[in-house]
């Protein structure tokens, strides 16, 4: 009786576990170093994301940090009228209690993340400031102090005492006479309240000694209950405490020592000491930068740009006590710094996608070339189990399920490898990116199985192509990077740009910022390096059939054969070309970007500081500037001050609100020692007719004639888009100070001092100096601007972050190389022994290996270096780059040769190794067992 077949056709393969599991102890190299690469990657790809993102939280607090508390904190202010009543609260609690709860409603109002980047509120309340008059103390030093009653609900938790006791609460209600008809408070109508006992204060101790005022003694309506000393000197809330944690001492020629203190009175009084009076309340909620993780600062951004644009209500109007309501709204320049990090941001996610883009490309290229590496070397047992019944979709499925099985626990293991690392997650997103890199293996192994690939045949290169969906596909890949690029140049440089309302009018809602990725920006280089690939493949087999027919007459085999054999049979076809496109192209791409950050953060730097050394903070006269050119070291000073801020520009070029800077006429004398400065042009200082003035920033116009405010007729000789060493306002001109003054106008001295020393190379040795003999100055050096741009996070992180995609790029296209060599091996072996039995040598064989993917990794080289340097002038278009370099110019595209030289040069040299250690191992062809094979089939 006939036995019914086992199977059917497109039925299930029996024991097809064991056919796999067979296939697989066979030949498990292959297939553990595809798991082993899978290990690696998602270890990569997860670790990535994560390094990025500490990368963005440290610059948070490195640049809110580098503000002091009164222009990072949110501050508000307002001033109401105060009027001592009978039975008022005398203890902080029932004084501030309502606006302490007022406050803290404010700050539970806002959304996260913001609510706990906002710590909780705190406030003071300045009472009328009392007539300078001279000091306590007969000894003194000083010739008249200033003194600022103040209230501190808060002072006992952040002071010591010396000597003395609390100040007692002592407030006068003499002026307080009922109430009216409808409840309201009457008060009478008195120009002076005086107090019957002296009011008690609390004064810092090294105040109080320098003054001369013993604790007890009383000084006109003031007696000195006690002395303190901060605990925290250091702590941000003294900024907002004015002369608190330090007497604040001004030297004046003609009076002597100026000194300002600060009085304190009772935590729980009101805000006066008797009678009517205005009280100055400045609110605070100091702000915690750490707090702000970095894929936050687009959303914390927004928030505070809402939070700005509002008004908040602190305290209600209350009829019986005569209390208004009190309405303020919170604002700080953290506000501004927090734009700057969402703009810095999106260009270093923009870069980052960029640079990304290559190590994935080359990584899917070795993917589907280790997958084909594998169908290759189990082609025969594929093509009998196809033979005897299987279909295409079960040997697919079979070698789908070895993917999977090598796979999912191979990317469970770089994910949790990766933990161990650094074990700060991004979210579910770092998830779903490991589990698509393990299912990779399965797709790869899958589509490498078609039928084509069962059988042994040519894929020769040519610029014709019988495939249809080839030529479509290739050219919307061009077609697509055309346009990406023309929308990119079209769109001009971009960046985080605010609505005017959302900063400006009351009540607006709070703008959305993107810190993410630009899809176009990150999606253009990587059509740029498909569309390359394409014409590279494209355009290839022309020179290399030129040489082929060159050849062809020659008596020489090898260079005949070897460029034939590249067009007419190349091993791996097109993904090699596309790995080393990729690998060079990220590499250059990585050093050119990498070298024209670093020579934008120099030419920055050098711009703020304005010249060899800057200073900035007291008034520049002619003595202060006498006794710095005296220093050791000095070679010239010249000063800059603002002369305005709203001048009226008008003639050929019209502008409102025009800032007026006036410079010394040796700023240019003292500007030539120091590289990549803006240059001022000479006819700036030439005298005779209309006073010439250079225009900047949003002055339009390098030309022209025109009038500006207090100085007349004006000839334009020029534009700057900044003036190196001031900062400026938006819009401005630039007058010399000679020509400024002999038009009538008035002169005052210089906010900052520009010096230039004799010898560069100590440069920072007199810049010490002179903070030394200039001690309440900033001083300030090219250097020093240049190493705190190195220190930040994003600057040393995307260093790193560079080099890392240039090396795996590199081993990645090594890799790709080697793999493709394995793939033509078999074919190479039977044409090697054919012609070893006809005389051929060791080192021909080598040099015919060699040619197979010599040409075309050659042109793929070129391609990839004109690539590399293509994309960043391109994004240097697109993309603004100032908040990373932290100037006002968009930087140039800056080659570093000898830096690009060795990148470059390690590159090739890893390639051509590769490219022998394969050739190599080719040449160790086994002639006998080659022919044996040859015989059986």
């Amino acid at each position: 009786m006939t036995q019914p077949a086992r199977h059917r056709s497109g039925g299930r393969l029996p024991g097809a576990a064991g056919l796999g599991l067979r296939q697989f102890t066979a030949d498990p190299w292959v297939s553990l170093s595809l798991a082993l690469m899978v290990v690696v990657v998602v270890f990569g790809a997860t670790l990535w994301p994560r390094f990025v993102l500490q990368m963005n939280s440290d610059q948070v607090p490195h640049e809110v940090n580098d503000l002091s508390a009164t222009r990072q904190d949110m501050i508000a202010h307002s001033s109401t009228t105060v009027t001592p009543l009978p039975g008022m609260p005398e203890t902080v609690e029932g004084a501030w209690g309502p606006l302490e709860d007022h406050l803290a409603r404010v700050r539970d109002e806002q959304p996260e993340p913001l609510r706990s980047m906002l710590r909780p509120a705190q406030f003071l309340v300045n009472v009328d400031q009392a007539t300078p008059t001279g000091p306590p103390g007969e000894d003194s030093d000083i010739a008249t102090v200033n003194f600022q009653q103040r209230v501190d609900p808060f002072l006992r938790d952040h002071v010591e005492l010396v000597e003395g006791d609390w100040p007692a609460f002592v407030v006068d209600t003499t002026s307080y006479v009922g109430v009216d008809d409808q409840g309201g408070v009457v008060i009478s109508e008195v120009e002076e309240v005086t107090t019957a006992d002296p009011t008690p204060v609390l004064l810092l101790d090294e105040a109080a000694e320098r003054l001369g005022w013993e604790v007890g003694e009383t000084f006109g309506t003031w007696v000195l209950s006690g002395t303190y000393r901060p605990v925290h000197p250091e702590d941000g809330r003294w900024e907002h405490h004015t002369n608190g944690a330090s007497m604040g001492v001004m030297y004046d020629g003609n009076l002597g020592n100026l000194a300002f203190a600060t009085l304190y009175l009772n935590p729980a009084n009101p805000g006066s000491i008797g009678g009517p009076a205005v009280a100055s309340f400045e609110y605070w909620y100091p702000i915690d930068a750490a707090a702000v993780a970095g894929d936050q600062v687009d959303l914390v951004t927004s928030q505070l740009l809402g939070m700005a644009s509002s008004d908040v209500t602190l305290q209600e109007e209350d009829s019986t006590t005569g209390a208004s309501a009190v309405r303020a709204r919170f604002s700080s320049e953290v506000v501004g710094t927090f734009q700057e990090l969402s703009a810095q941001q999106r260009a270093t996610a923009s870069m980052l996608a960029v640079v990304a883009a290559g190590p994935i490309g080359v990584t899917l290229a070795v993917f589907a070339l280790a997958a084909r590496l594998i169908v290759t070397r189990r082609r025969y047992a594929l093509s009998l189990v196809s033979a005897r019944g299987g279909s295409p979709r079960q040997v697919r499925g079979l070698l789908a399920v070895e993917g999977v099985l090598l796979g999912i626990p191979a990317a469970s293991a770089g994910y949790l490898l990766a933990g161990l690392v650094r074990p700060v997650s991004t979210g579910w997103s770092e998830l779903v990116l490991a589990a698509l890199a393990g299912l990779v293996p399965a797709a790869a192994l899958a589509l490498s199985a078609r039928e084509s690939s069962l059988r042994e045949t040519r894929s020769d290169l040519g610029r014709r192509s019988s495939s249809r969906l080839r030529w479509i596909v290739e050219t919307i890949v061009v077609a697509l990077a055309a346009i990406a690029v023309w929308r990119l140049m079209d769109r001009g440089l971009t960046s985080i740009d605010l609505p005017a309302e959302a900063t400006s009018t009351p009540g607006a809602v709070a703008t959305p910022v993107d810190t993410g990725v630009d899809l176009l920006m990150a999606a253009t280089p990587v059509l740029l390096a498909l569309a390359a690939c394409v014409l590279t493949l494209r355009l290839y087999p022309v020179p290399v059939l030129a040489l082929s027919s060159v050849f062809r007459r020659r008596t020489d085999l090898i260079p005949f054969l070897g460029s034939a054999r590249s067009v007419r049979d190349p091993a791996g076809g097109l993904i090699p070309a596309l790995a080393v496109i990729l690998g060079v192209g990220v590499a250059v791409f990585s050093t050119l970007m990498s070298s024209t950050i670093e020579h934008g953060a120099e030419s920055a730097a050098w711009n703020q500081t304005g010249a060899q050394i800057r200073m900035s903070g007291p008034q520049f006269d002619a003595d202060l500037m006498e006794r710095i050119g005296d220093v050791d070291g000095v070679r010239a000073v010249s000063g800059i001050r603002q002369a305005g801020r709203s001048a009226d520009l008008s003639g050929d070029v019209s502008q409102t609100g025009v800032s007026i800077y006036v410079v010394d006429s040796n700023l240019p004398d003292v500007q030539a020692g120091a590289p990549d400065l803006t240059e001022l042009p000479p006819a700036l200082f030439e005298g005779g007719g209309a006073t010439p003035i250079l225009t900047g920033g949003a002055v339009e116009g390098d030309s022209g004639s025109g009038s500006l405010t207090n100085l007349g007729a004006v000839h334009i000789v020029g534009h700057v888009d900044e003036l190196p060493g001031m900062r400026t306002d938006r819009a401005f001109v630039v007058v010399d100070r000679t020509l400024w003054e002999q038009a009538g106008a008035r002169t005052t001295p210089a906010t900052v001092a520009l010096v230039d020393v004799t010898d560069p190379d100590q440069r920072e040795q007199v810049a010490t100096a002179i903070g030394e003999e200039i001690s309440n100055a900033l001083v300030e050096t090219p250097l020093a601007t240049l190493d705190a741009f190195r220190s930040a996070p994003v600057t040393s992180g995307l260093g790193y972050l560079f080099t890392a995609a240039v090396v795996i790029t590199t081993a990645l296209t090594v890799l790709a190389i080697l793999v493709v060599q394995l793939m033509g091996a078999p074919a190479r072996a039977k044409l090697l022994a054919v012609l070893r039995t006809l005389g051929l040598r060791p080192g021909q064989g080598r040099s015919l290996t060699a040619w197979e993917l010599g040409p075309l990794l050659a042109m793929a080289f070129a391609v990839g270096a004109v690539l590399g340097v293509a994309i960043p002038w391109l994004l240097l278009k697109a993309i603004d780059l100032t908040g990373m370099t932290g100037g006002q110019q968009q930087p140039t595209l800056h080659l570093d040769w000898a830096q690009l030289g060795l990148v470059v040069g390690a590159i090739l040299v890893a390639v051509l190794l590769a490219v022998a250690v394969s050739a190599a191992a080719a040449s160790r062809t086994n002639l006998a067992q080659q022919l044996r094979v040859g015989e059986e089939r």
